[in-house]
């Protein structure tokens, strides 16, 4: 982000590139945890994943406000990252803890 001079096109450049890197290390994470479960504890994750989903898509698309300019998508972009990234990170420790 510091090297985006503060021009929107390319904080989100940087934003997606980051929400990409995010987005691969959340599904490795999925895939290992499911990996490491019984049937049932992976019924509840895939239930768990796709609440998350809802909830962070729902939550993200709030700060697309129409009426908030260019900021508003670079927020929301950012929310996504935020948020995956730290889903990422949950469900990591969670395959530890399996």
């Amino acid at each position: 982000m510091d090297r985006s001079g503060g021009v929107t096109v390319n904080m989100l450049d940087c934003i997606a590139a980051e929400t990409d890197r995010q987005d691969t290390r959340l599904n490795n994470a999925y895939k290992q945890t499911m990996a490491s479960l019984n049937a049932n504890r992976k019924k509840q994750l895939q239930e768990v994943q796709r609440l998350w989903i809802r909830y962070r898509d729902a939550n993200c698309d709030f700060y697309a406000d129409p009426n908030g300019g260019t900021i508003a998508t670079v927020n929301s972009n950012s929310c996504y990252m935020e948020a995956t990234a730290a889903r990422a990170t949950e469900l990591e420790n969670l395959r530890e803890e399996y």
